[in-house]
């Protein structure tokens, strides 16, 4: 090269204010304190040392150090980089900068702000058009009120959409709550998620004396944060906490409210008592069990006494209501068409049983154990003595009876999901 064309190579490769790239994608270099020309691997390149500050349309670029290559647009950053688009903005130790792609990729530890929401992990990359960043190992993602960890997250900014994947968690630090699965959207002007692959809920009550841990597994779970706070678990649903156990199809937890609703073939178990019907509702006070209410071919029924494996005291009726006191059952009131079979002891030594009738039956418990039993309107009963009852306990049991084996366990919820 002649001496005329390196004094203008020289004099390009200086002036901060030349632009590089095809039309609409330059890169403007702002401010360098030292620039320095040279070919790299047959290509032009110029290393900017020092308050580097470089612009393309509205991205802007700050570092310590670049290495900008002018025929493919690759801008190799190093030391405290910053990159602005808009409202976002990504700092990372060292990273690089396409300028035809209009793509930045961030390692060694990155980090997005976005409004009110911060997103670190190891790796990143951020797409300015479509406006996507992608983000892998040791992800964790909080905003307000929740933080969430994973393999990766997919951030769509325009539809403010994330999807995380792989080790998910999520804690939202209001309710005490920790969800864990496989797979999360969250959309946030939905204020909406959905929890994937193997979702389980965790919650941990401490205010009491003891511990108690709400555990919940379903195939799908979602949340809703708008007037109406809740959250939604859907297909195989499991529940355990303390003494209490369900089954159903779909569970509705309001938070605010402090109930549950239970739908599709719901299921319960307080202690040793089993309750069915075509929908359960559950109330809590002080995230305490408080009361319980069946609709629709209710039926309860209860181990008697351990020594009878066989004998279960039972009630049906068209609705159930059962009322706690002190975690302990306290009462159950059984609406229309109201059927029940208790058996009777005397000194521990069993003495048959009773069949009754009418159009309401209140059963009250003393220390969770059956006291007596009050019938209203149209009242019918039959005692039938032990030597009928005893190896024929089958024959006693009201229509409908089926005592069920599923019963969640607490190891059973808490094994790694399939």
């Amino acid at each position: 090269m002649n001496n005329g064309a390196s004094t203008i190579l020289a004099v390009l490769l200086l002036t901060p204010s030349v632009l590089f790239g095809q039309a609409g994608k330059v890169i403007v270099l702002e401010n360098a304190d030292s620039l320095v020309g040279r070919v790299v691997g047959g290509e032009d390149v110029r290393e900017l040392v020092g308050n580097v500050r470089l612009r393309q349309e509205n991205v802007r670029i700050s570092c310590d150090r670049a290495l900008q290559f002018l025929a493919s647009g690759r801008v190799d950053l190093t030391g405290n980089v910053v990159i602005n688009d808009d409202s976002v903005t990504i700092r990372t130790p060292r990273g690089v900068y396409y300028r035809d792609e209009r793509k930045a990729e961030g390692y060694d530890g990155v980090q997005l702000e976005d409004r009110t929401t911060r997103l670190t992990a190891l790796y990143g990359r951020y797409h300015i058009e479509p406006r996507i960043a992608l983000f892998s190992q040791r992800v964790v993602v909080k905003d307000s009120t929740s933080t969430v960890t994973a393999d990766t997250v997919t951030y769509f900014r325009t539809e403010r959409r994330s999807i995380a994947v792989g080790r998910v968690t999520v804690f939202n630090e209001p309710d005490n709550v920790t969800i864990t699965g496989g797979r999360l959207e969250h959309e946030a002007d939905r204020r909406y998620s959905r929890m994937t692959l193997g979702p389980l809920l965790m919650q941990v009550d401490s205010s009491g004396s003891v511990v108690d841990t709400l555990l919940v597994r379903a195939r799908i779970m979602e949340a809703f944060r708008d007037s109406t706070r809740r959250l939604v678990a859907t297909d195989s649903v499991r529940i355990l906490r303390a003494d209490l156990a369900s089954v159903c199809g779909k569970a509705v937890f309001f938070t605010a409210a402090d109930s549950i609703l239970l739908r599709v073939d719901p299921v319960i178990w307080y202690q040793e008592t089993q309750v069915t019907g075509d929908s359960t509702n559950v109330y809590l006070k002080g995230r305490a069990l408080h009361r319980v209410a069946v609709g629709g071919a209710a039926f309860a029924i209860s181990r008697s006494d351990s020594l009878h494996p066989d004998r279960y005291d039972q009630v049906t009726g068209e609705s159930l209501a059962m009322e706690f006191a002190e975690k302990k059952l306290h009462r159950i009131d059984v609406e229309t068409r109201a059927i029940s079979v208790y058996h009777i002891y005397e000194d521990s030594l069993a003495n048959g049983l009773n069949r009754t009738s009418g159009d309401r039956i209140v059963m009250n418990f003393d220390q969770g154990k059956l006291g007596h039993i009050r019938v209203f309107g149209g009242v019918e009963g039959q005692y039938y003595p032990e030597n009928m009852v005893r190896s024929n306990e089958k024959e006693y049991r009201i229509p409908g009876f089926l005592w069920r084996t599923n019963r969640p366990l607490k190891e059973q919820l808490l094994a790694p999901r399939s």
